[in-house]
């Protein structure tokens, strides 16, 4: 049997993004849209990549001691997790 299961839409993929951190806790902003844009673009829909893109994110974030997530750090995660 074979399933072929399509990836989020990006407004599935900002609201997966927003439910995660509200099952978290976190009821403030921490991503700045361009961030998100850049996430959902990487991941093209899949959930699991998604996921490792904001982590990545966060961690670079708090490492910076950053007060949002943004496209520059997004896209540093990115890049470092394309490369790893």
């Amino acid at each position: 049997m074979n399933y072929n299961l399509e990836g989020l839409s990006k407004e599935e993929g900002r609201s997966y993004i927003h439910e995660k951190l509200k099952g978290a806790g976190c009821n403030q902003t921490v991503f700045h849209e361009a961030a998100v844009e850049a996430i959902l673009n990487a991941a093209d829909g899949t959930p699991r990549i998604i996921n490792k893109l904001c982590s990545a994110s966060l961690l670079i974030g708090d490492s910076s001691k950053s007060e949002i997530i943004t496209a520059d750090i997004a896209m540093q995660a990115i890049n470092d997790c394309e490369l790893g």
